[in-house]
């Protein structure tokens, strides 16, 4: 041993190793033991976390059996929960559930009986973690037994929530969203669950009028909900949302509409914002923007106001989007990064992964590199996997974006995988409706008419209408305007210019409220109106204003779209000079996106 001031030290580390390999196993776990609660004394003392850590460690490498004595065990236990807890508060969840498991070891065999309080935490916490890392298993294994041995339907909850999440995960949509279901009835929530859209839409403006005589300032500081069995109900409808966007457009809104009643009737909880959050989604999803705004900027600031992380990303991944109808569609890419950081941070994996891909999807159609973006979706797709997060996975595919890189000479099939079959089967029509757009896509920037118009007639076959403002539906109604007047031209078939000329009014609504996001989509829809209309000098005016709006608002998707669509028509009228220039111009701009295999066919 060297001294230096007052410490002694091992003058080597393969000194120290070979004198800690002299102790028999036993020994050096007696000693870890000791040391563990020597160190604990100075931990507790000085609230010292990175002492309690250690500490903690020690004791756990000494191992259970070191310890006979009861009540020394239910302290280890009792050490381990409040290390662990200290670790969720650092979002350090791997060693949080580390340590709630030495503490559940260390628990007297008959701890149920003896130790309830302390188990129960235990359990309630190590699942927390288990689902925050993507443990299923251990998730499974911690919540049957407090299912099992829990006294009363209470102490079960915090489990079933986790359980219930864990199901979402998995895929298991229809499941989660059953157990929901009982639970809340069981918590005195009835929920019906069959509903018309005439009378939801008498539901929504009931709501609305309810909402009249309440001002923003009056929500926010409004009376906390102090019913226990409320709060719980708050936070099950809370996580049906996700999973019922995706399966079942008719009960999702009744779910949406019961958070916000219940926070009228009974106080603001911070799942109030969720349910705020989804409402003005609703509401925008029925073009009413400016009220959908509200209550978007709403919930941010109930977020705000309470501080939880806990529900803060499902907030900002949702306002987000609606938020992206009125504000530039740019400004939310760091919104949505701030999201996927506050929902890791609360150990929520299916969140952040939402904000994630929400993130990689508006990245793509604001113009940034495809490789980029291409990266992005490889590592969330990665993350999600890891982690056991599938529901979500159908956003992470990648196909179409390799095959704008890379180039894909004849599309022969809008679904060559299955995907949106699979996803029907699977009673996800959302990720259906998401997959066959990415074929429709495709084939439509690929200029396959065939292959379009069959595309076309797919997606419009598995419509789904989910009752929410999300940002790539602006994108789906887009495409799907400028094949509508693609098909009529080249059908004549009546239908196809009728859905052209509604989605050409969609666009010009929105763009009343967002010229930034929607003026060059509605500019370039009215230009193909008036092609197809044979008004060619109003044709290439409003091609031209496409153009011009578009480079002005950093849209390098719809720049590219509007330049090579502006020369087709240029084509069409025999003006070739000016149909070279557009195409010039738009392999250019389908470069700077990365769509590299798509620029090529314009050479």
């Amino acid at each position: 041993l060297e001294k230096t001031d007052e410490t002694f030290q091992f003058s080597h580390d393969r000194v120290q190793e070979a004198a800690y390999n002299m102790l028999n196993s036993q020994d050096r776990r007696a000693e870890h033991t000791r040391y563990g609660f020597a160190l604990c004394i100075h931990a507790m003392n000085g609230c010292n976390d990175s002492m309690l850590f250690t500490a903690v460690d020690q004791i756990n490498r000494g191992d259970p059996t070191v310890i006979v004595n009861p009540e020394q065990r239910s302290l280890v236990a009792a050490l381990n929960l409040q290390a662990g807890k200290k670790a969720m508060e650092m979002s350090d969840y791997l060693s949080a559930l580390s340590f709630f498991e030495y503490g559940i070891s260390f628990l007297q065999e008959r701890h149920w009986q003896q130790d309830y309080d302390l188990s129960l935490e235990l359990f309630n916490c190590s699942t927390k973690s288990a689902y925050a890392v993507g443990d299923q298993d251990k998730l499974k294994l911690r919540s049957d037994e407090v299912l099992a041995f829990g006294r009363c339907f209470e102490d079960k909850l915090i489990v079933l929530y986790y359980f219930v999440s864990a199901l979402c995960d998995a895929c298991l949509l229809n499941e989660a969203i059953a157990k929901a279901i009982w639970v809340l009835s069981m918590l005195g929530e009835n929920l019906h669950q069959t509903s018309s859209r005439d009378e939801t839409l008498i539901l929504v403006e009931e709501t609305k009028k309810m909402l009249i005589e309440v001002s923003d300032d009056d929500l926010l500081n409004y009376n906390l909900m102090t019913d226990s069995s409320k709060i719980m109900a708050m936070k099950f409808l809370s996580r049906l949302e996700v999973p019922l966007v995706m399966t079942n457009s008719d009960f999702f809104p009744i779910v949406v509409l019961q958070m916000v009643k219940l926070t009228l009737l009974h106080g603001m909880t911070p799942m109030s914002a969720i349910g705020f959050v989804y409402f003005g989604s609703m509401l925008a999803s029925l073009g009413q923007l400016r009220e959908g705004y509200r209550f978007a900027n709403l919930a941010k600031k109930l977020v705000q106001r309470f501080g939880s992380k806990e529900m803060a990303g499902e907030g900002i991944a949702i306002s987000s989007q609606t938020i992206g109808y009125i504000e530039p569609m740019q400004s939310i890419i760091l919104f949505h990064a701030e999201g996927h950081t506050t929902a890791l941070e609360a150990g929520d994996i299916r969140i952040a992964s939402l904000n994630l891909l929400l993130q990689c999807n508006t990245l793509v159609w604001c113009g940034s590199s495809l490789n980029d973006a291409k990266i992005m979706f490889d590592e969330a797709s990665h993350f999600m996997k890891q982690h056991n997060v599938l529901s979500l996975l159908f956003i992470a595919e990648t196909r179409e974006l390799d095959k704008l890189v890379n180039g894909w000479e004849s599309v022969t099939s809008t679904d060559p995988d299955g995907s949106s079959e699979y996803y029907l089967q699977g009673k996800n029509p959302l990720a259906a409706q998401s997959s066959r757009f990415q074929g429709l896509m495709i084939s439509f920037i690929y200029r396959n008419f065939e292959v379009t118009e069959s595309a076309a007639e797919r997606y419009i076959g598995c419509k789904y209408d989910s009752w929410i403002a999300l940002n790539y539906k602006t994108i789906e109604t887009f495409i799907l305007g400028l094949v509508s007047f693609w098909i009529f031209r080249q059908t004549n078939r009546i239908q196809w210019l009728e859905t052209g000329v509604r989605i050409k009014q969609i666009m010009e609504k929105w763009s009343e409220t967002s010229r930034w996001n929607f003026l060059q989509k509605f500019y370039l829809l009215e230009a193909e109106e008036h092609f197809c209309n044979e008004r060619y000098e109003s044709a290439k005016l409003s091609y031209d204003v496409a153009i011009a709006f578009a480079a002005k608002h950093k849209f390098i998707v719809d720049e590219a779209l509007a330049c090579e669509l502006a020369g087709y028509f240029a084509l069409r009228i025999s003006d070739h000079s000016n149909s070279l220039d557009y195409f010039k111009m738009a392999y250019e701009k389908y470069r700077d996106w990365g769509a590299h295999g798509k620029a090529a066919t314009l050479l």
